[in-house]
C-alpha cells in the first residue's frame, strides 16, 4: 500500500510538471505577443479608448438627467456614480441609471401638460348640436349648418337659448311665438 501510495505521488508530481511546462510555455507565447510593439501599442490605444468612452459615459449620465429631472444634483450624482464605478464596473452603472431615469425628459411633460390644457380647453367649447363644429356661445346661427342656436332676449338684449321659457340674465318672459319660429 505505500507502494501505490509513492507511486501515485510520483505520477502527481509528474502530471504537474507536464502541466507547468505546457503553461510556461503559453506564458512564453504571450508574452512574446505583448512585447511586440504593435500589439502594445494597440493594447494602449484600445485602453485609452475603454477610459474616453467611460468619462464620456459620465457626460452622458450628466446631461441625460439634466434633461429628465428638475433637481440640480441629481444629475451630479449620477454622473459621480459613472466615474466613481471606474472604468471596469462603469457599465453596471450605465444599467442601473437607464432603469432607474425617469422615461421622459422635462420638456416632454411639459409639452403633456400643455396638450392636456388644449385639449381640455377644447372640450368645453360650446359646439353646433347638427354639425359639431365650435361656436361661440353669443351665436344666434350655426355658419356652418345654418341651424338656429339662440335668440336675443327682447329685454335685455343679451342671447337666449333657443329653449329657454325665461331670460337668465334679466329674468323676463321669453315670447313663445318667437321660440316657435325660432326651432322650427
Amino acid at each position: 500500500m505505500a507502494v501505490s501510495i509513492a507511486a501515485r505521488r510520483t505520477a502527481a508530481e509528474g502530471d504537474r510538471a507536464a502541466v507547468d511546462a505546457i503553461l510556461n510555455t503559453i506564458a512564453h507565447a504571450i508574452g512574446a505577443v505583448l512585447d511586440d510593439p504593435t500589439v502594445s501599442w494597440v493594447l494602449r490605444v484600445a485602453a485609452a479608448y475603454w477610459v474616453l468612452v467611460w468619462l464620456a459615459t459620465g457626460l452622458w449620465a450628466f446631461v441625460d438627467l439634466r434633461r429628465r429631472t428638475t433637481s440640480p444634483v441629481i444629475p451630479y450624482a449620477s454622473a459621480a456614480a459613472v466615474i466613481l464605478a471606474s472604468p471596469i464596473l462603469f457599465p453596471f452603472v450605465v444599467l442601473v441609471h437607464r432603469i432607474v431615469r425617469p422615461a421622459a425628459s422635462v420638456a416632454d411633460r411639459r409639452m403633456a401638460d400643455l396638450r392636456d390644457a388644449a385639449l381640455a380647453g377644447e372640450v368645453d367649447l360650446v359646439r353646433c348640436p347638427t354639425c359639431g363644429i365650435p361656436t361661440d356661445e353669443e351665436w344666434l346661427l350655426c355658419p356652418n349648418c345654418r341651424r338656429t342656436l339662440g335668440h336675443r332676449c327682447e329685454s335685455c338684449g343679451r342671447t337666449a337659448g333657443v329653449d329657454w321659457d325665461l331670460c337668465a340674465w334679466c329674468g323676463s318672459t321669453l315670447a313663445g311665438d318667437i321660440r316657435a319660429v325660432l326651432t322650427s
